[in-house]
């Protein structure tokens, strides 16, 4: 079967209104999809703040920066295994068990080598980030995640392949569910009866550990089922080449979620003892957990678009693919400001909110980040569409953008300020400069490639919504949680009227809404 043609660029002209099996499916993934991500967000949420509660800043920022590392790993194995598994079974429903089986050896071996690799590194990467010896134990206790997650992430990759989005919904809600249980659970118990006073920490990971092996076993059961005919194969090499570009691309993803986490903490290791560089670090993972949530959210963005995208490109059906694009970017650029306006007009008030008073030193420095990571999330979906198209070549590229002026920008800003809110705002700073650089990029190969991205006047409507918003929030006297909560959802309201007066959300885009809920009454 020949691999998915380029689409030629389109003619700026009105695209047709999507098809409707492909809407319908569209609905039931959003809702499914999306009702499992905020599933997820509150289970996140729930393990930063729990956790934050049962250790001190420096404890949170070390679990942070281990973490982070791991994820970046982990994230990637699962990331490239389901978008590679999920591309070809999404071509051809028959030969899905084929593909999968393909992922899974495959997956048997980059697993094998990905969780030695990190075992290995354990003492290089502690001592690359400058911090102390009892780091090492913990890098090798999650080496075993990356391993695990190959697996899983096959899975994962079938059941979003199949469309079957329920079951996918499922393993996401099951495992941040898991997750919150054993990681904080561990984290108490360790904390409470452990002699060292990082033993907090280990518990914390042996949680993760053990949500891992149950959400494999369950996974492994539930789409173990799927098979092809006998007389189906698939080579692996196919879904190697494939997952090569892919798993180039998670990573640098991955790493554009955690490097500045890992340059702060080799920063503030430079500039201060290490108990002070690990509550640096704390503080700032403070301010990405509530950064982190366009991100988050516009996950289910990726997860819908990416099959339908692979389908209508490898049919070369040019229309059905600006009409995807444009339609998704434009709300998602819509969501993304919103989600960026309420994390950004008051944000001692949020960060009080969800922490204890010594995790708000870097308050001043969450718009900056939280605008950085709006732009990251723009970025994700643009390259979601790219990926799906068959040039995860180009998503690499752009994601390499972010990191290159992201992490030059911190080597000029960030040494130089004070440990502390000096020190945060800095590294926002240089954060957000990277993540808009590769938006921008992004932006503009879709424009060339497909003929479509955020149209222009959604992003001047959004830009006045936003404009609007902001002064409202900031006409509002008085401090405290109550007056702040009041003002961010004033800035809200005032950023989504703006949108209706000025006709960007319109009335279709309710009765869409309102198709999509009723097809899934119905399903």
């Amino acid at each position: 079967m020949p691999e998915p043609a380029e689409p030629t660029q389109a003619q700026p002209t009105t695209a047709p209104p999507l098809r409707p099996d492909a809407a319908a499916v569209a609905g039931r993934g959003a809702l499914f999809i999306g009702g499992a991500k905020v599933a997820f967000m509150l289970a996140g949420f729930m393990q930063r703040w729990l956790l934050a509660r049962i250790v001190g800043p420096a404890e949170f920022g070390a679990f942070s920066v281990v973490n982070g590392a791991v994820s970046t790993v982990n994230n990637t194995m699962v990331q490239g295994a389901t978008q590679s598994v999920c591309k070809y079974a999404a071509e051809d429903d028959a030969r899905a068990g084929a593909v999968a089986a393909a992922g899974l050896r495959l997956q048997a071996l980059i697993g094998a080598v990905v969780g030695l690799g990190f075992l290995i590194a354990a003492p290089w990467l502690a001592s690359a980030l400058r911090a102390p010896p009892h780091y090492v134990p913990w890098f090798r206790l999650v080496s075993a995640i990356p391993f695990l997650y190959g697996f899983y992430a096959v899975f994962v990759g079938l059941a979003n392949g199949l469309r079957r989005f329920a079951t996918q919904a499922g393993f996401d809600v099951l495992f941040s569910s898991l997750k919150t249980i054993f990681l904080l659970g561990g984290a108490y118990a360790f904390g409470r009866f452990g002699h060292a006073p990082t033993s907090a920490v280990t518990g914390a990971f042996l949680g993760f550990v053990a949500a891992a092996v149950v959400i494999l076993i369950v996974a492994a059961r539930v789409m173990g089922r799927v098979k092809s005919a006998p007389d189906v194969k698939f080579p692996m090499r196919r879904l190697a080449m494939f997952t090569t570009g892919v798993v180039i691309y998670a990573a640098l993803v991955n790493l554009a979620l955690n490097y500045d986490l890992f340059l702060l903490r080799r920063f503030a290791g430079a500039a201060a003892e290490s108990a002070r560089a690990d509550a640096i670090v704390g503080n700032y993972e403070a301010l990405r957990t509530l950064a982190l949530l366009p991100y988050q959210a516009l996950i289910v963005v990726t997860f819908v678009v990416f099959p339908l995208v692979s389908r209508v490109t490898f049919e070369q059906d040019r229309s059905a693919t600006v009409a995807y694009v444009r339609q998704t970017m434009r709300i998602a650029f819509v969501f993304a400001a919103m989600m960026g306006l309420a994390l950004g007009c008051r944000p001692s008030t949020l960060l009080g909110v969800l922490y204890p008073a010594a995790y708000l030193e870097g308050a001043a420095a969450l718009p900056i980040l939280a605008a950085g990571l709006c732009a990251l999330s723009l970025l994700g979906v643009s390259c979601a569409i790219i990926n799906a198209s068959g040039r995860p070549r180009v998503a690499v590229a752009l994601v390499s953008v972010t990191l290159v002026v992201g992490s030059v920008a911190a080597l000029i800003l960030v040494p130089g300020a004070a440990p502390g809110p000096d020190m945060l705002r800095a590294q926002a700073l240089a954060t957000a400069l990277g993540m808009g650089a590769g938006f921008v990029a992004s932006m503009g190969y879709l424009v060339v490639s497909f003929g479509a991205a955020v149209p222009l006047s959604t992003v001047a409507r959004t830009a006045l919504g936003l404009f609007l918003g902001t002064v409202a929030a900031r006409m509002v006297p008085g401090q405290g949680r109550l007056v702040g909560l009041a003002t961010v959802a004033l800035a809200v309201f005032v950023f989504l009227a703006t949108l209706v007066a000025a006709r960007e959300l319109k009335a279709e885009d309710r009765q869409r809404l309102g198709r999509f809920v009723g097809r899934k009454r119905r399903g």
